[in-house]
């Protein structure tokens, strides 16, 4: 693979260097012109039919399923989810948080967890409902995308874009499980979508309002948003200003509606950076959470800025141009974020952008969308691919782009069909690797096993759960999953009510197994890995094998 990884790429970076050199010599000799290709509307349906059934199938094949187990994280803002739905609170008994508290030193959007909502109250609680959302929204952001690069590059480039986005991998792996930071993205891309339809001038003010919805709902997605979505929205401004795209009504509306919907969010950063008290409305929450760590993660906040900095612009060309290995459940080793051959064409992308439609005010704003999503490399500290998530989308309308330019300034007819069976290739290896060797990979990763084991405690009827930490070595990680796989109630979990048995933090104990003493005459069930089992007499106890863990009750 790494073999033909490196074939590919030196053969789309010839490609794209020849490409560009006639596109720059175009503007100087008129002989020197892109060779146009036409699709005939049939054809055009029949592939835009394909690509559409090809993202859903690889999205939906074994949904809930694939990955197996449940990530800590995604697992937090399913609790939460789950709290805010019986009882309006978070899992602490915060009313309606605008931020959510997760791990308290550094806390989760709370977004994510709002939209879980309805569908656990209409699936009910589980790893299909509760990943639902993030499907939902990563389905339409990429029909935002198709619709917004029709609309400012034309059909032929919007199928493109849609087919590079369809069999994209960091597209996929990001809409198959729930992690908070990953709807930013898309709540990017469908504002811009959005912004763009009120600039084409039918409906100005209802797309301009609901795409300042969008950006507004945004903010509560992830807390990068503070330092990356205003300052998006100011350059838009100031260009559309200049250009003559909006008037200052159109300007003053659009920021009050922003702000209507963004305001909590902002109020809570601006709470925390403070740090005055926790405000409590009638309606929400806006929490001060004293010990937050999270401005570490900011440049400016760094001891040495300098240092940091030249870090960060290494962190930010590791998850884009060069698509090291990233955390597992961001990219599939030898396929990356975008297919390991594939950066040439969007660099091809950004001089087409440049050269060919930089009049175009929705080339403009995705040209911002690349600079926001540069900046937010470079001031988030060690980004890796879920930090930088923002970007992925510009990346791949600007490869779409390039793909395109290639294809037309070549003077070879039948490269379009070379560059499509490539990707058709990778494609298929890819699916096939994600849903056989990395499964396996990342359901270790996500504690399938232990998930598994703790699953099995809803059908007990012992008086006392003894939980290991086994291979997290962590209990807060170990006990965010058992409040998860076990459904544990929020008021239960809070000490509120008792359920008709021992409170909570007497019922559950998170250790070490070997720091815990074994009591045979107690009705208690035991949840432990294999290199425990020599603490318990098989005589006297009974084991059920989940994987790496077992279950262990009296005989």
């Amino acid at each position: 693979m790494t073999i033909l990884n490196n074939m590919l790429f030196w053969t789309c970076v010839i490609l794209c260097v020849i490409s560009v050199y006639k596109m720059y010599l175009s503007k100087r000799l008129e002989e020197i012109q892109p060779r146009e290709f036409a699709i005939s509307l049939r054809t055009y349906r029949i592939l835009l039919v394909l690509a559409f059934l090809t993202a859903i199938f690889v999205r939906m094949y074994r949904f809930g399923m694939v990955p197996g187990g449940f990530n800590q994280d995604g697992a937090m803002a399913a609790v939460d989810a789950k709290a805010l739905s019986d009882y309006g609170t978070d899992r602490f008994g915060m009313f309606f948080p605008v931020h959510l508290t997760a791990w308290g030193y550094g806390q989760m959007s709370s977004l994510l967890s709002y939209l879980m909502i309805p569908f656990i109250r209409i699936f009910g609680f589980s790893p299909f409902a509760v990943r639902l959302p993030m499907l939902v929204v990563s389905l339409v952001g990429l029909g935002c995308l198709y619709g917004f690069t029709c609309d400012v590059f034309g059909k032929n480039i919007g199928l493109l874009v849609f087919w590079f986005a369809s069999v994209n991998p960091w597209h996929i792996l990001q809409s198959r499980w729930a992690l908070d930071c990953n709807l930013y993205s898309h709540f990017f891309i469908i504002g811009i979508f959005l912004l763009h339809k009120a600039l084409m001038g039918k409906w100005k003010n209802m797309y301009l309002a609901a795409s300042m919805i969008v950006f507004g709902l945004s903010m509560y997605c992830y807390g990068i948003s503070i330092y990356t979505m205003p300052l998006f929205l100011l350059a838009a401004c100031i260009y559309l200003l200049v250009s003559g795209k909006l008037k200052i009504k159109n300007v003053v509306f659009a920021a009050a509606v922003y702000l209507l919907v963004a305001w909590p969010f902002i109020m809570v950063m601006a709470i925390n950076f403070f740090r005055w008290d926790t405000i409590h409305t009638p309606l929400f929450t806006l929490p001060y959470f004293s010990d937050s760590i999270r401005s570490n993660d900011i440049l400016f906040f760094s001891q040495n800025i300098l240092s940091q900095l030249v870090l960060n612009f290494k962190s930010l060309l590791r998850v884009t141009a060069l698509q090291t290995k990233d955390l597992p459940w961001n990219d599939v080793q030898n396929f990356g974020t975008m297919y390991l051959f594939s950066f040439p064409f969007a660099v091809a992308g950004l001089c087409g952008l440049l050269y060919e439609f930089r009049k175009r005010a929705g080339a403009v704003l995705l040209f911002l969308f690349l600079c926001t999503g540069i900046w937010c490399g470079l001031v988030t500290n060690s980004v890796n691919v879920n930090r930088l998530n923002m970007i992925y989308y510009s990346i791949i309308l600007l490869a779409g782009i390039g793909i395109y330019e290639v294809i037309r300034w070549m003077a070879m007819p039948y490269l379009k069909y070379g560059i499509a069976a490539v990707y058709i290739v990778v494609f298929v290896l890819f699916v096939r690797v994600y849903f056989t060797t990395y499964s396996n990979e990342i359901g270790v990763l996500f504690n399938q096993d232990f998930g598994a084991a703790l699953s099995s405690l809803k059908e007990s009827e012992a008086e006392k759960f003894y939980i290991t930490v086994g291979y997290q070595q962590n209990v807060a990680i170990t006990e965010i999953l058992t409040l998860f796989w076990c459904e544990i109630d929020a008021e239960y979990f809070q000490g509120k009510i008792s359920l008709d048995e021992l409170p909570y933090k007497e019922k559950y104990t998170f250790d070490g197994m070997r720091n815990i003493t074994i009591e045979p005459s107690e009705n208690a069930v035991y949840i432990i890995t294999a290199e425990e089992l020599v603490l318990f007499d098989d005589s006297l106890y009974e084991f059920e094998q989940f994987g790496r863990y077992y279950r262990v009750g009296k005989r």
